[in-house]
């Protein structure tokens, strides 16, 4: 049998040195690590039928390093494909994975996707078009990614365009080719977790120390394993491609895409639930606003198996939403009445103008204020943490440090917001993630660093100030051509950039003030 290993990669600063590790240190984002990668347990679920191909799911977050790269020396002579996910984080670690396939066999395929490589498909072939055979941009790369294994397997490779969504270097030029939509994949194998590795382990034993205790403190639930279920993905922001300036989600040719209906949703449930989790974490990148339609019809088509199972024994679903989604009532009784006990809302800022800065606020159908929409924005997210605790919802937030034309004025006036937000969510608020703006591919903050005249239409436009254009040409110059991203050398100089007067220590000093203010308050800080 020929194998295809479907490789999650770890985060770069874990396996190689040299990268700065002060914001980015892998133990302080560690969720990723709790559950299986829906994304490559799809793909390697898509393979399963196909006659002669063995696929082998490899999570790299916690399948330990030399352990992959040795698995791929043993079985050089059996391996068809290495393909690798690639965010920014672990571009790096996955083009070290595809390179030392191809040089221990220089017959092994290799394929790339996600968000970084969507983002950079350019800059990733030209540098590194010796070891990378194939990549594949964007979300809808299911059927196309299956098809070109089986051609592989085959031996009969066709053209770039039978490929949707594939993109491959050309003798010196690239060949990218449109994605077709698809409907959102369903047959997940979860016997492929531990088909060669055992993987379920280390998820359980992390779930069990990262996310069961604060679950069980707060809704006085015994859970044993997670698992990301895909209902639908998307976000409300993504319909004008006007996604948050940080966003670096490429979602390709649909904007949203969902299952076809309710029955079908309730099916992966309690498939799900069958499998023993009892944490279902829906992946879409926000429910209420995007996926409203969908909810409703759940709770209206709730079926026998769900009603008759009391509340306490259900498996807790979990999921993401916009605080001006979660603000209204009707959504948040919505998501209680399915049994969606906790959220993941990004509140970002403590002040409007950082929202808009942050372009938090959804764009109006028609010619608005954005002060105005930016001043209800905030609103939104002091209603938000109200109407979660009337609903017995809990809540992780979020709070993003720095953004186009930050002062350390604006800065202190955040802080004291986001401590004020704290303040309130005692009791309501699980847990809390406070991170420092990374731009990364992809984004519009990322624009900003390699586009110097859009930064400063930008600034112009919000009234803020940003650094000389001068100092900006200069910084842009550097990233733009780069496919490996040390993301806290372009978080300081993205600070230079457009942050006057702000450097990437006070940055972080902030962020490490209110994850210690959020933690004196008794919130799990980073899960």
């Amino acid at each position: 049998m020929a194998q295809v290993l479907i490789v999650n990669p770890p985060n770069s600063n874990t396996v190689f040195d040299g990268a700065t590790c002060t914001v980015t240190r892998p133990e302080d984002h560690t969720d990723w690590s709790n559950f299986p990668s829906l994304g490559a347990l799809t793909l390697a679920s898509a393979l399963a039928d196909i006659a002669g191909v063995t696929p082998v799911y490899i999570d790299g977050t916690v399948v330990p390093w030399p352990t992959l790269l040795d698995y791929i020396d043993a079985h050089a002579g059996d391996i068809l494909a290495v393909c690798a996910s690639a965010l920014t984080a672990t571009y790096e670690a996955a083009v070290a994975v595809l390179a030392h396939a191809k040089a221990v066999r220089p017959q092994i395929w290799t394929v790339i996707g996600n968000d970084h490589f969507t983002a950079l498909t350019e800059q990733c072939l030209t540098r590194h078009h010796a070891c990378i055979d194939f990549g594949f941009r964007g979300n809808e790369v299911v059927a196309p990614f299956q098809a070109l294994i089986a051609d592989l397997h085959l031996g009969r490779l066709r053209k770039p365009e039978a490929y949707p969504g594939i993109a491959v270097w050309n003798g010196g030029e690239i060949i990218s080719v449109p994605q077709r939509p698809e409907p959102v994949f369903t047959a997940v194998r979860h016997d492929l977790v531990d088909a060669t590795f055992d993987h379920s382990t280390p998820y359980r034993s992390n779930f069990q120390t990262r996310v069961a205790p604060q679950l069980r403190k707060m809704l006085g639930v015994n859970l044993q394993a997670g698992m990301p279920v895909e209902i639908g993905r998307g976000c409300i922001k993504f319909r004008r491609d006007d996604a948050c300036s940080f966003c670096s989600i490429q979602f390709g040719g649909m904007w949203k895409n969902s299952v076809h209906d309710p029955h079908t949703a309730w099916q992966l449930i309690e498939h799900m639930s069958n499998h023993t989790y009892d944490y279902l974490y829906l992946t879409a990148d926000e429910l209420p606003l995007t996926f409203g339609g969908l909810l409703r019809g759940m709770l209206d088509e709730a079926p026998e198996w769900w009603t008759r199972t009391p509340e306490n024994e259900r498996p807790v679903m979990v999921g993401y939403a916009r605080a001006d989604g979660l603000s209204n009532p009707r959504h948040a009784e919505t998501l209680r009445r399915l049994g969606i006990r906790q959220l993941m809302v990004g509140l970002d800022a403590g002040a409007p103008v950082s929202l808009l800065a942050m372009n938090k606020p959804l764009s109006p159908r028609k010619d608005g204020d954005p002060a105005h929409r930016a001043e209800l924005m905030f609103e939104h997210n002091v209603q938000a943490m109200r109407t979660a605790r009337e609903h017995g919802l809990l809540l992780k937030i979020g709070f993003v440090i720095g953004h186009l034309g930050m002062t350390p004025e604006l800065l202190a006036e955040n802080a004291a917001s986001m401590r004020r937000l704290i303040d309130a969510g005692k009791g309501v608020v699980a847990s809390l993630d406070v991170e420092v703006l990374s731009p990364e591919p992809g984004s519009l903050d990322y624009r900003y660093l390699t586009e110097p005249e859009l930064a400063g239409r930008a600034a112009q436009r919000l009234g803020l100030t940003v650094g000389e254009e001068s100092a900006r040409r200069d910084i842009a110059s550097h990233w733009k051509a780069l496919d490996v991203i040390d993301r806290e050398a372009a978080m300081a100089e993205y600070v230079a950039a457009v942050m006057p007067g702000l450097t990437l220590d006070d940055l972080a000093r902030t962020r490490g003030e209110l994850r210690a203010y959020g933690k004196a308050a008794g919130i799990v800080v980073g899960e």
